[in-house]
């Protein structure tokens, strides 16, 4: 008996070790959490968010305030932008990210050094210092007010960071086994598709969700870009609530859960990939 005390004692300890940490990562939770109940909530009964005390459960449901937008305003049209240019700029970073990634991790000089460096120095540059060169080349190009003009604007911005990132996932793949695929016959662009490429799937996923939440929520050059309504995406169609005189809570609330959904849908989806990436491109192997 004696000898299974200082056993009991640890269980207890680790027990207690892991009800603390689950109520901390409970809390942690909840804070995060609650801005997008309190959304929801708002959204789900009209004049929620003025009351004191708040409610947090509300007493009625009504779904006025999106039969409002759907009926009202052209959400659907600014939804289907912001897919189109999410999407576009999602998959001209994985396109371009990947090519210049794996250039920069093979073939080692000087030159791809500098150019190395140059391309990180650029994602230090801010927006509101390219937008004016932006609006001009686009004016000139035609692609001022186009959504294919926007998720180039968004691809410059994401591409940098993007182009590190497989970089780093690139070098801890054994160049090794691409040399083994071209003993076996592989070219080397046959050894880079079917050996590096796969085992490259999930810093792919990253650059992934990096680029197509940088497309969602992109805002700056949203507005600056478009000039029409019907190019609108959703980050700009937000501001339309805010009027000279009044601001329309409800249709904010609700418009903000249209928005805040797909991203939250696509990362659920992706998330097992995600910590994998993160980490695999920051061990060299």
């Amino acid at each position: 008996m004696i000898a299974n005390k200082p056993q009991s004692h640890a269980e207890l300890k680790q027990r207690v070790y892991k009800i603390v940490l689950l109520g901390i990562a409970i809390a942690i939770v909840s804070i995060i959490a609650f801005p997008y109940y309190w959304m929801i909530v708002s959204s789900l009964e009209s004049g929620n968010i003025f009351q004191w005390p708040p409610k947090l459960v509300p007493s009625s449901v009504s779904f006025d305030a999106y039969r409002e937008l759907f009926q009202e305003r052209p959400i659907a049209i600014w939804f289907r932008n912001s897919v189109i240019v999410s999407v576009s700029a999602t998959l001209f970073s994985i396109a371009f990210s990947i090519n210049a990634g794996y250039a920069l991790s093979r073939f080692r000089s000087r030159l791809n050094t500098v150019f190395g460096l140059i391309i990180l120095l650029t994602q230090m540059l801010p927006a509101s210092l390219l937008v004016v060169p932006f609006y001009v080349i686009y004016r000139q190009l035609g692609l001022f007010n186009t959504l294919f003009g926007l998720a180039l604007a968004d691809v410059v911005f994401v591409l940098p960071l993007a182009i590190w990132l497989m970089k780093g996932f690139f070098d801890s793949i054994p160049v090794e086994l691409e040399e083994q695929a071209q003993v076996d016959g592989c070219t080397r662009l046959g050894a880079f598709y079917r050996i590096t490429l796969p085992l490259s799937l999930p810093g792919i996923v990253v650059v992934a969700v990096f680029a197509f939440m940088a497309g969602w929520d992109e805002y700056f050059f949203a507005r600056t870009l478009i000039s029409s309504e019907n190019n609108w995406v959703l980050s700009v169609g937000l501001t339309s609530f805010k009027g000279q005189y009044a601001i329309d809570w409800d249709g904010i609330m609700g418009a903000a859960v249209v928005f805040t959904l797909p991203a939250a849908i696509f990362f659920m989806f992706v998330q097992r990939y995600l910590v994998q990436g993160l980490t695999g491109g920051a061990v060299k192997g």
